[in-house]
């Protein structure tokens, strides 16, 4: 069985798991388009936070929560990770209120939730259930208490700065016009260094050439 046929049948097969499980992580390494050497786009698949087709940074899920019959002080407190619970209540007299996890896992927004955050202080109550939520939710089961966002941004630098096993990966001179990750693709001897249609040499400005 060809390489491309095990890749088409990897994704049939991942239709049938669950979104952002392990089996459904490994069949979409298998089915992956990338270069054989690009471990950094693999890695960011094994660890990254799975969200609506994609591997992003891990984070913890945000937290919607209310108070039974509206009851601050006494009430149970009612809380979800799915949007479609929150739905499920609309024209209802209930108020929603959410932590929510923005900036790549750097930042948490704490309101009302409604077409706008709402922003409110937090009761005694509300302190404790944050304080659950951030230690089991974002830092143990998101984060891996740092480990798996360690290993998500290994493989994103990996993958940003990708180089050709045996090519040259010379880069751009400071100021040619190109970039840092752009490692030459060409190997053996030139004079002309390559990264995709961009070319340059020595002293020179990097240059676009058009698709033949």
């Amino acid at each position: 069985m060809n390489i491309e046929k095990t890749r088409t049948k990897a994704m049939r097969l991942r239709r049938k798991t669950r979104e952002g499980g392990i089996a459904y992580r490994a069949l979409t390494i298998i089915g992956d388009r990338h270069p054989w050497y690009d471990w950094g786009h693999r890695l960011m698949i094994l660890v990254g936070e799975h969200r609506t087709g994609s591997f992003d940074a891990p984070r913890g899920r945000d937290l919607w929560y209310r108070f039974a019959d509206e009851n601050e002080a006494h009430g149970q407190i009612i809380t979800t990770h799915d949007y479609a619970d929150v739905r499920a209540t609309d024209g209802q007299d209930v108020s929603w209120r959410i932590f929510d996890v923005q900036d790549e896992g750097g930042t948490v927004k704490l309101g009302f939730w409604g077409e706008r955050i709402t922003h409110y202080g937090l009761s005694r109550r509300e302190l404790a259930l944050f304080r659950r939520w951030d230690l089991w939710e974002c830092r143990a089961r998101g984060e891996w208490f740092g480990l798996r966002r360690w290993l998500y941004f290994k493989g994103l630098h990996a993958a940003v700065y990708l180089k050709r096993p045996f090519a040259c990966n010379a880069v751009p001179p400071m100021g040619s016009g190109g970039y840092s990750h752009w490692h030459c693709e060409v190997r053996g001897k030139h004079d002309t260094h390559r990264y995709r249609n961009y070319t340059w040499a020595r002293a020179e400005r990097v240059r676009y050439e058009e698709v033949r």
